[in-house]
């Protein structure tokens, strides 16, 4: 089933972790979020990235998920690959098998998002349960 939804980052917390004078710098970030539409409810995300000399970066993360999807409720664990190029971060991410609870137990999936600059970001979830 696809669903589709928008999220609001609420807080985005981030320290460097590898800094090298010879290349690229290593941080993790702590990311807050809020959902609305199809999925309600709030994200507890952290990222792992690595930021490059061209001014992009690449990262990856796993956020815990709470709340209601389609009129089910319970969380599930949302994997991260994703990269940005200076002005836009595109991701694609997949629910990690087993990690349903609730109403939201056995759920499977993938979805992306491409997010600029704005202050609310569309996302989709093509899902089974």
């Amino acid at each position: 089933m696809l669903t589709k939804a928008t999220f609001k980052i609420v807080s985005w917390d981030e320290e460097p972790f590898d800094e090298p004078d010879d290349g690229p710098k290593l941080t993790r970030a702590h990311v807050k979020k809020s959902f609305h539409g199809d999925l309600s409810g709030t994200g507890n995300l952290m990222y792992v990235m690595t930021y490059l000399n061209s001014g992009g970066a690449s990262f990856t993360g796993l956020e815990k998920v709470v709340g209601t999807l389609d009129g089910r409720t319970g969380s599930f664990v949302l994997q991260h690959t994703g990269s940005y190029d200076g002005e836009k971060a595109t991701a694609e991410y997949k629910v990690v098998p087993g990690s349903g609870t609730n109403e939201l137990a056995g759920l499977s999936g993938t979805g992306g998002v491409s997010a600029g600059d704005a202050a609310e970001h569309d996302m989709t979830l093509d899902y089974n349960i």
